[in-house]
């Protein structure tokens, strides 16, 4: 009925992995079942590990996949009909779409690396499974490490075409705009707008270079109204407009606009990340693009967003200290930003990155000897006694990301007898991630809520501030406590974790 060739782009290897995740299936079961013979798994996972780079080749291929999906569905009636008659079994699709589905074999290989990670805590050192599991979880651990970057842009991608999939009007204007450079989602919300007659209810998207105003028009979905990329943004201030409760002005090329949050919380959550936006400080923008590199001033990252280097991941202590990369913005620690850049819009070399050096040293053009007579070196610039790092990936423009999923920000978060501890807390599918500062790529916790239960605390739980705490807990484990700052936020987040606990 439809090509072969069409199939195989759409569904890429999904068999192969479909067979390793069998075979690893009932290595595992028969093992269970037969363990007082041989009371160990890490053999197992040792002999599946080299079988991973599957996941690697599908992660590749994924984006492409999807445009075959949505192309096809858009062209052949046929396809997009059976695509819908799946989406609506609830039974097998459980209300998610197609595409939703086919991110799931990307998450496995994280999921894998979280199995052997609580498997080892459980572990003695002297144990025989000890030094097969240990060398699987390095497998594994740098095999996540390779595909955190990939997972998180195809999470996008799939979350930025879920989104503008409920969104008609958008013209082809935005089609050219995505065709030459992915976006980057951002923050998405209802908000007022003050209109020639009245106040109206709208919709914004927010992107990295594009912001969609929009009417609602319900059952989730939208119609664009307005359309405004970030070069277009001149200003975002506060207003003293008396016809609208929290009022703030956007100001843009073409047109201005007063827009109002429902509290002065939203408010300054709207301006703050339009500001990123329009100063170059959010995600993929064109102030960290290759072009401009150097030559516009970044937007530092705070110091309290990170607790770990932007590049290698160690975690910032007293001795490993921060240092900002004065090309893009980011924070690092001394060896991945031991080198020194000319950097035009200062007038002067400065600090950088390992990743701007190579960007700015390749476009630039310059040989060591024009580097020298400027003042400029190519690495080792600063001396330190800190450690080195060995096999440090390199940094990217698309990692001075906040980490974002379907619901995310600070929560404070208490555990068995432990004091409360402020997080950055994000649901990413099932899986809840606490991260200790809002850049970090890597969690400190990461939580599957499948089968979890989400409630209220009981006077037994002996917990202040009931009205705004949820109990998170599961049979045989410690329940965990989540702290809001209002009723409101409870909610939403009762919500997402609710829904998380029973979708795959």
């Amino acid at each position: 009925m439809f090509p072969d060739k069409t199939i195989r782009e759409i569904f890429m290897n999904t068999h192969e992995l479909h067979n390793l995740h069998e075979v690893l299936r009932n290595k595992l079961k028969d093992r269970i079942e037969n363990w007082q013979l041989r009371p160990r798994i890490g053999d197992i996972m040792k002999s599946i590990a080299p079988y991973f780079q599957l996941y690697t080749d599908y992660m590749a291929k994924f984006e492409n996949a999807i445009k075959t999906l949505n192309e096809m569905c858009a062209k052949n009636e046929k396809f997009s009909q059976i695509v819908k008659d799946l989406e609506a079994d609830e039974q097998h699709c459980q209300k998610l779409k197609i595409s939703q589905h086919m991110l799931g074999p990307v998450q496995r290989i994280p999921r894998y690396r979280m199995l052997l990670e609580q498997y080892i805590e459980r572990l003695e050192e002297i144990s025989p499974d000890y030094p097969d599991v240990k060398d699987s979880l390095d497998k594994v651990a740098l095999a996540a490490n390779k595909a955190n970057d990939n997972i998180t842009k195809l999470e996008n991608f799939q979350l930025v075409s879920q989104l503008l999939s409920n969104v008609s009007g958008l013209g082809t204007t935005l089609e050219r705009q995505e065709t030459r450079a992915p976006m980057v989602y951002i923050k998405h919300g209802k908000i007022m707008k003050m209109s020639r007659r009245n106040i109206q209810d709208r919709f914004i998207f927010l992107f990295s270079d594009v912001i969609l105003i929009c009417k609602i028009e319900g059952h989730g979905k939208y119609k664009c109204n307005r359309k405004i990329f970030v070069n277009e943004l001149r200003s975002i201030a506060d207003s003293s407009d008396p016809n609208m409760t929290y009022p703030f002005e956007l100001i843009t090329k073409k047109c201005s606009f007063t827009l109002g949050g429902k509290d002065e919380d939203e408010k300054r959550s709207w301006m703050a990340a339009l500001g990123r936006v329009m100063a170059g400080g959010g995600q993929a923008t064109a102030t960290s693009s290759p072009q401009r590199l150097g030559l516009v001033a970044p937007v530092w990252i705070p110091d309290n967003g990170v607790s770990m280097c932007m590049s290698c991941e160690r975690t910032f202590t007293t001795i490993l200290r921060r240092h900002h990369c004065r090309a893009c913005g980011k924070v690092f620690c001394s060896m991945c930003s031991s080198n020194k850049q000319w950097l035009a819009f200062d007038n002067k070399s400065g600090r950088v990155c390992d990743s701007c050096n190579s960007i700015l040293s390749a476009r630039d053009g310059m040989d060591d000897k024009t580097r020298k007579t400027r003042g400029l070196t190519n690495s080792n610039f600063f001396n330190t006694k800190e450690e080195t790092c060995e096999d440090i990936p390199d940094s990217t423009l698309s990692k001075g990301t906040i980490q974002s999923g379907s619901i995310f920000g600070y929560v404070l978060v208490k555990f068995s007898d432990k004091d409360y501890q402020k997080y950055w807390c994000v649901v990413r599918g099932v899986i809840l991630h606490l991260y200790a500062g809002t850049y970090d790529k890597k969690a400190k916790k990461e939580m599957p809520l499948l089968g979890w239960s989400i409630a209220e605390p009981q006077e037994s739980d002996k917990v202040q501030d009931v009205s705004l705490t949820l109990k998170v807990g599961h049979q045989g484990l410690d329940p965990m406590f989540l702290k809001f700052q209002s009723e409101s936020e409870k909610e939403r987040w009762y919500e997402a974790l609710e829904k998380a606990t029973f979708v795959e």
